[in-house]
């Protein structure tokens, strides 16, 4: 038996096409329609899309060990889409710096702390990173659920992992 292929590159790439296509189908909505508040996740399509580029910028300074900057998403400000966007490449950007210096040090294993109100958590930096990838398809799916009750029509894209390696790989067209 073999070992599967490097599965990082895949939920990175992921990560980011699914993210961005929602940014990028954002640019259709109102400011209304944007900030709308919903009874599910953050709570509007901009603070739930924010969250998800925020978490990732947090999470590699937390996986890399760095202080961990501000939260975007408690400094009170509305980003656009092109702040989102431009922040979600540079979160990706970072994630990825993390996760090639963990590979290169062989640090994947290593344990780190994370303080909780309840107390602290302990787990893997290989942990910390399917954490932050994966925590983008719960919000993501709110986002869908958003634009759902707005009365959108649908992306035409359920945004999961097959779709995106179809797309990527030319055997389904992106809409």
């Amino acid at each position: 038996m073999t070992a599967p292929p490097d599965l990082l590159p895949i939920l990175f790439g992921h990560n980011l096409w699914a993210t961005r296509l929602l940014l990028e189908r954002s640019r259709e909505l109102s400011e209304e329609q944007f900030h709308r508040r919903f009874e599910i996740g953050p709570g509007s399509i901009h603070d739930t899309l924010r969250h998800i580029v925020g978490a990732m910028l947090r999470w590699a300074d937390r996986i890399g060990g760095r202080t961990v900057r501000p939260s975007i998403e408690k400094n009170g400000r509305a980003y656009s889409v092109d702040e989102v966007a431009a922040l979600l490449v540079q979160g990706d950007a970072e994630l990825r710096a993390v996760g090639d210096k963990l590979t290169a040090e062989d640090r994947w294993t290593e344990i780190m702390e994370f303080a909780v109100p309840e107390g602290t958590w302990r787990f893997t930096r290989a942990a910390a990173m399917a954490h932050v990838l994966a925590h983008g398809v719960h919000h993501r799916a709110q986002v869908l659920n958003m634009r759902r009750q707005l009365g959108l029509p649908p992306l035409g894209y359920d945004l999961d992992v097959v779709e995106w390696e179809c797309v990527e790989t030319g055997q389904m067209p992106l809409e």
